[in-house]
């Protein structure tokens, strides 16, 4: 079957993001994606208070510079703009404009993602419609 084809309605605009989350344990598997990202053939953007600065090594670099600015990290995978926000420390959590994945070819950059994602991480990621984690459209083991 043609995942694409069987997908593709799922990312229609509806005025709504695609959440990407990946349930962690502990601080380790944040500390797995930032070395991973850093290696990686993404590029990507961290800015605090709307600054462009390094990405920090831990999470709680990241939390305490939250706690007075806003940060976001924002990877580019194609055309896509995946944009990582810093709300839990057992989740990594992403979302993506449904608007960016047009066609096959796209869908299969977000693929490859989800995939380093899941070989970088050793942990399942998943793809949601916005804040309703029970409304999976998939998984990557």
């Amino acid at each position: 079957m043609d995942r694409w084809n069987n997908l593709k309605s799922h990312f229609e605009q509806d005025g709504s993001l695609r959440d990407i989350i990946v349930t962690s344990n502990d601080k380790v598997t944040w500390s797995l994606f930032f070395t991973a990202l850093k290696s990686a053939e993404y590029s990507h953007v961290f800015t605090y208070g709307g600054v462009v600065r390094a990405l920090p090594d831990s999470i709680d670099s990241i939390w305490n510079l939250q706690s007075s600015e806003p940060t976001l990290l924002s990877v580019q995978v194609g055309d896509m703009l995946i944009n990582c926000h810093f709300f839990k420390s057992y989740e990594i959590e992403f979302d993506l404009d449904p608007k960016d994945i047009k066609s096959k070819s796209d869908f299969s950059l977000l693929l490859n993602f989800l995939s380093w994602l899941n070989k970088s991480i050793k942990s399942s990621v998943l793809v949601t419609h916005e804040n309703s984690r029970d409304e999976v459209i998939l998984s990557i083991e």
